[in-house]
């Protein structure tokens, strides 16, 4: 967290982002005087909104006060929030996944009717802008508890940054040892092994293993699907696991061989902030996990890495080249039981508008920016090809290609995703891989 929270600002378009901006046809003014609350984790996604709020107001008359909280924090509060029907958060920050366990009680509020109206959105706005993967992830409709998939269903949220999962590596530390950067999941195993016989004193791999479906969101979900793992298959009621499937057992056995090689002995216990101070403080060489982390290490006078952090796409089978990447968008959505909705969602418009995009990338802290054209952006171009960044622009660009939402939308996704959470520390503690997975699946299959 040290490294992310000494993150210095470089916007170099600040003329651009006055109320003139957007000083459009459309009234900005429809809601003035409103006061509304935004909650969020303690992030730079967040900074990068938090320091022009001031300019939000005086372009809306509309007072938004931040209610920002540590991550752990955070989740447990919005969902006492949305579980309890509160109406005190009116904006809140979110991720698909967890999304998919509160829209069928109606605890977000639907949104393609405001995006759709010309009275609520300004005609600049242009959602078709966000990249496709990441509309299509955060639209679907609901049955009861049923989450269907709908390319023309409701939206329930608007990207506000994303990441994808990449290698990340250690340029100076890779050359110290001679290791060359892995491209497969055995590759990456002996890479490990090489490290480990090098330099007894450096953790080969910095990877997530806490109990929890984030660790199955970064590396393990986007490599499996080389193997041709799927977490489910089929729909409705003929709706099955394929966690016991021979890929799923093959990609298993292959994860679990790596993670013994290359992880910490505290593997079992890490989130992303180990994962993060890893690549900062070089105590380890290698992660696979979201991008933006190696970004922020980059950027100069963050940390002792910054400049030397490249990038590479994710680990494949190594009988397969095609690689895969999984998503994970924070995102903004409204609270199904605000009592001002109209005036939510002109903040939520204004802090996932194109100016905003690029002001909040170029200043260091909104990376990845979510719309395509931020990518076209000249001034995110320059800042994001700094020598410092070394390959980060072009690794993006190749690596979002194959970036999309990984998971089958489902009503209890984070109930059998943290079963495969304890099912990868269990093998990797020793237990039998087939045996594992097919008590996994069973215990998945009961909850269907």
């Amino acid at each position: 967290m040290k490294t992310i929270t000494k993150l210095t600002m470089a916007s170099t378009i600040g003329a651009l982002m006055g109320t003139a901006a957007y000083a459009e046809d459309f009234n900005w003014r429809q809601f003035e005087g409103t006061e509304i609350t935004w909650a969020y984790d303690i992030h730079p996604y967040a900074d990068a909104v938090v320091a022009y709020l001031d300019e939000f107001e005086e372009l809306t008359g509309i007072k938004v006060t931040a209610e920002l909280y540590p991550d752990d924090t955070y989740w447990g509060k919005l969902n006492i929030q949305l579980s309890t029907g509160s109406p005190d958060w009116d904006v809140v920050g979110t991720g698909i996944q967890p999304a998919w366990d509160v829209t069928p009680a109606g605890q977000l509020a639907g949104l393609r009717g405001l995006i759709e109206d010309p009275n609520m959105t300004s005609p600049s706005y242009d959602y078709e802008d966000f990249f496709p993967a990441l509309r299509a992830a955060w639209t679907w409709d609901v049955a009861e508890e049923e989450i269907i998939a709908n390319p023309d269903g409701e939206i329930w949220g608007i990207p506000h940054a994303f990441e994808n999962m990449q290698l990340m590596y250690r340029t100076d530390i890779l050359e110290r040892l001679g290791v060359e950067p892995p491209s497969t999941l055995p590759e990456l195993t002996i890479a490990c092994e090489q490290i480990r016989a090098a330099d007894p004193n450096m953790t080969p791999m910095a990877v997530r293993g806490v109990r929890f479906w984030s660790s199955i969101h970064t590396a393990p979900i986007s490599i499996a699907q080389s193997y041709g793992v799927r977490d489910f298959v089929g729909t409705g009621d003929a709706m099955d696991t394929a966690l016991d499937s021979a890929e799923s057992i093959r990609f298993h056995k292959d994860y679990v061989a790596m993670i013994q090689a290359c992880a910490p002995d505290s593997w079992a216990n890490d989130n992303w902030y180990q994962v993060v101070d890893g690549l900062s403080t070089g105590t380890t060489a290698m992660a696979v996990d979201a991008n933006m982390f190696g970004f922020w290490n980059n950027i100069e006078g963050s940390s002792d890495a910054a400049g030397k952090i490249a990038f590479a796409p994710p680990l494949t089978a190594p009988d397969n080249d095609e690689f895969a990447s999984n998503i994970w968008i924070w995102s903004l959505a409204i609270n199904g039981a605000s009592e001002k909705k109209g005036a939510a969602w002109y903040f939520m418009q204004w802090a996932t508008s194109k100016e905003m995009n690029v002001r909040g990338a170029t200043d260091g802290k909104l990376v990845n920016p979510p719309r395509s054209s931020a990518w076209q952006a000249q001034e995110w171009i320059e800042y994001a090809n700094q020598p410092e960044f070394n390959n980060f622009y072009d690794t993006f660009n190749t690596v979002q290609e194959k970036t999309s939402l990984l998971f089958t939308p489902r009503y209890g996704f984070g109930a059998a995703m943290n079963a495969w959470a304890v099912a990868m520390q269990e093998m990797v503690g020793g237990a039998d891989v087939e045996e594992s997975l097919s008590n996994l699946a069973e215990e998945i299959r009961d909850e269907l």
